[in-house]
């Protein structure tokens, strides 16, 4: 509910700066001043659109509903399962079950001749 919220008073933010660089009008006529771009005044349209539409579709995904439709849950089974017990491999990998297995003390490997 609150990232709805916050999505609608992003958009109506977004919406209204992209409607004020598109066309610097205010109600009743009332000519606001321009915000500078700087470099980019030749864009003046092109910010202002791409303004304007990012903050309706932030209005249009806090507004429309979530569409919990048939699709919406997964009905299959989870992808992990977190009571699972842990089985014992079934391959030996060559290590005799009587014999320790031999391990580097140290962290890092032999160097090769190549190296």
């Amino acid at each position: 509910m609150g990232a709805r919220i916050l999505s609608f008073l992003l958009g109506v933010m977004l919406s209204g700066l992209g409607w004020v660089i598109y066309d610097p009008k205010g109600p009743a006529g009332v000519k606001l001043p321009p915000i500078d771009l700087g470099l980019l005044e030749g864009h003046r349209l092109f910010i202002g659109l791409g303004a304007l539409a990012l903050g309706i579709v932030a209005l249009l995904s806090a507004v429309l509903p979530k569409g919990d439709g048939p699709r919406a849950r997964r009905q299959g089974p989870p992808a992990v399962d977190f009571d699972a017990v842990v089985e014992e491999p079934a391959e030996d990998y060559g290590h005799a079950h009587d014999e320790p297995h031999v391990h580097s003390t140290s962290g890092s490997p032999r160097p090769s001749a190549l190296w």
